[in-house]
């Protein structure tokens, strides 16, 4: 990492925004991870925070309370516009409601920043990600999104395990997901985006059939992702270009958990925290774990400095969260439908 410091405002300061809690141990590495994007930049060393924006002006005093001590001289903004014009920003973390992200980002990257990172996400309709991804992209701006399991231990051996031919070829995924933040535009992001990670192709067609009490729900009307009453789970099917095909599961009725199950020609991955490789005769083995590495909101931003400085791929570009919201889309698309097939991509005007 270069010595060069960078100057960073957050949109955004309730729960993940800004929470100063206790770092989280994990469950995978027991190595402790900043869980906010404050803490996060607080905790990175070049990184200074040096603006905050929200509508809300009663959270400034709550930011204070918790962050006054390490981050004292911290500039408070209403209009993230303002702070944009003023700060000569050089990250911006968006970290607004779900449907509250797109004119941030685009703005921001016509105002100049070098950098952005989103919460998952990217939006909550194909034409603002199609929006966003034309802005960044027209002003070379990286902008990556917190779909934080890319950076899971788990993930990254999984995902070796397949390129080296482990399982054969995949062909089938299974995606499971439940509890009460079983929503597809919340948590239900991060169980698309693992299967789109492992797929590693464009999702071709969908249909799918959403949970009880959402068979009228067409299109986005949830409170941000504040609330888990307006934001439907549901059961879909998405078949991918390269022919895998992936049954998700995702629904609020259903015991609690998150793990993918991917199939191959001749084996199986069982994947959560751990990586379970399953070959023949009922031969299973626990696969190793890299020994270390950085997670969760620090990784994409560390990553992120990166590529500003750099160049290079993104490990969450737009371009993949997009492939998340155009299959929630269709999922919707096709309960509207009477659960039928929907080709993707979708036309302008969803």
């Amino acid at each position: 990492m270069a010595d060069k410091r960078y100057r960073v405002g957050v949109v955004g300061l309730t729960g993940i925004g800004a929470n100063r809690l206790e770092a989280d141990s994990g469950s995978v590495l027991n190595t402790p991870m900043p869980g906010s994007h404050v803490a996060s930049y607080a905790a990175l060393p070049h990184t200074d925070l040096v603006a905050v924006c929200d509508l809300k002006t009663e959270l400034f005093d709550q930011f204070k309370e918790r962050w006054g001590d390490v981050l004292p001289d911290v500039q408070t903004y209403t209009d993230y516009r303002e702070m944009l014009k003023k700060e000569n920003l050089d990250i911006l973390s968006v970290v607004t409601s779900d449907n509250r992200h797109t004119d941030i980002v685009v703005d921001a990257a016509n105002a100049g920043i070098k950098g952005i990172a989103c919460e998952k996400p990217l939006a909550t309709t194909v034409d603002d990600c199609n929006r966003m991804i034309a802005a960044c992209e027209a002003n070379g701006v990286p902008i990556s999104i917190d779909h934080t399991r890319r950076w899971w231990p788990a993930y990254h051996r999984a995902r070796r395990a397949i390129r080296e031919g482990a399982i054969g070829g995949v062909r089938r995924i299974v995606a499971h997901m439940g509890g009460p933040r079983a929503m597809l535009f919340r948590n239900g992001t991060h169980l698309l985006d693992g299967v789109c990670f492992f797929a590693e192709s464009e999702p071709e067609w969908v249909f799918a059939e959403l949970d009880e009490g959402f068979e009228d729900y067409f299109s986005y009307r949830g409170d941000g992702g504040r609330s888990p009453a307006g934001d439907p789970g549901g059961s879909g099917y998405v078949h991918f270009k390269n022919g895998v095909r992936a049954l998700v599961n995702a629904s609020k009725g259903q015991a609690s958990g998150f793990c993918l199950e991917i199939i191959g020609e001749e084996g199986r991955l069982d994947v959560e925290n751990t990586v379970t490789l399953s070959t023949g005769a009922g031969r299973s083995e626990l696969l190793d774990l890299p020994p270390h590495m950085v997670i969760g909101i620090p990784a994409y931003i560390e990553e992120l400095i990166h590529v500003i400085e750099n160049g290079g791929e993104l490990l969450s570009p737009a371009s993949e969260a997009k492939k998340v919201v155009e299959i929630i889309v269709g999922f919707l698309k096709s309960q509207e439908r009477g659960n039928v097939r929907v080709d993707l991509p979708l036309p302008p005007g969803n």
